[in-house]
């Protein structure tokens, strides 16, 4: 992990302490533990406990994978985590039963995770939050190849299309936050942009396609620089500044 900054830190605290709340509160729990843990940790909405524990997951894993850097703009994948977040784990039932501190409490893990996520965006993407930079250009299909990476694209929309984490990878944030909002289509959208990517067919924001990218290694080039070494060398030996002993090691070393 390359740099976990402060908005990282921000971030990852209480998506932790959710995991812990989920492991204790719904897992774990026993009778003699103390009242207090409750007005401590975020509180749970006590619907679809499966999903409770995954996004958190979700969320942990996008953030280190932001540390890293390896994959650009992996950070607007957080953005349909933190709604589907909001939606299932704060719990909303304690506005309306009087249980203050209970609700308090998560008001403040969540806003520190929004407060982190607004400015790990605005620190990456630009300082006027511009999700996604188009410099200007209209969306003009063609042959080009993306910067974006065949793999990590073909990855997040099997694993995590549902919720259009792909297209936002991929700079598309209006269909990205479509696909949240009709879980990808019912499936269906999905499903076509899954076949889409597997035969080279999908673009991003740009237009650009998101093509598998074989790297080819071209002996003969690389034999020709090996040459060209060679001869550096025996001239520096002709002009007396290396030795034939010298000359030798170098020579084995290329070969």
């Amino acid at each position: 992990m390359n740099q976990l900054n402060t908005n990282h830190k921000l971030i990852l605290f209480p998506l932790l302490l959710i995991v812990i709340s989920f492991l204790l509160l719904d897992l774990l729990y026993q009778p003699w533990m103390p009242n207090f843990i409750f007005y401590i940790l975020p509180g749970m909405n006590g619907i679809y406990p499966i999903l409770q524990l995954f996004l958190p997951l979700l969320g942990i894993a996008i953030i280190c994978l932001s540390a890293t850097n390896k994959i650009k703009r992996i950070e607007i994948a957080i953005i349909p985590v933190l709604i589907l977040l909001t939606y299932f784990n704060f719990p909303w039932w304690a506005i309306f039963e009087n249980y203050f501190m209970y609700y308090l409490s998560s008001l403040v893990y969540f806003g520190l995770i929004f407060y982190g996520t607004y400015f790990l965006l605005k620190d990456a993407l630009g300082q006027d939050l511009a999700i996604v930079e188009t410099k200007n250009k209209s969306y003009k299909p063609s042959d080009e190849l993306s910067d974006k990476e065949f793999l990590p694209t073909l990855l997040l929309c099997l694993f995590v299309g549902m919720l259009g984490v792909h297209r936002f990878y991929v700079g598309k944030i209006g269909t990205g936050v479509a696909m949240i909002f009709t879980l990808g289509g019912l499936g269906i959208w999905v499903l076509v942009d899954f076949i889409l990517i597997c035969i080279g067919s999908f673009r991003d924001i740009e237009g650009k396609v998101v093509k598998y990218q074989r790297v080819i290694v071209n002996g003969q080039a690389n034999n020709t620089g090996i040459a060209e070494e060679l001869e550096k060398f025996a001239e520096l030996k002709e002009k007396g500044i290396i030795s034939e002993e010298e000359f030798n090691k170098k020579k084995e070393e290329l070969l």
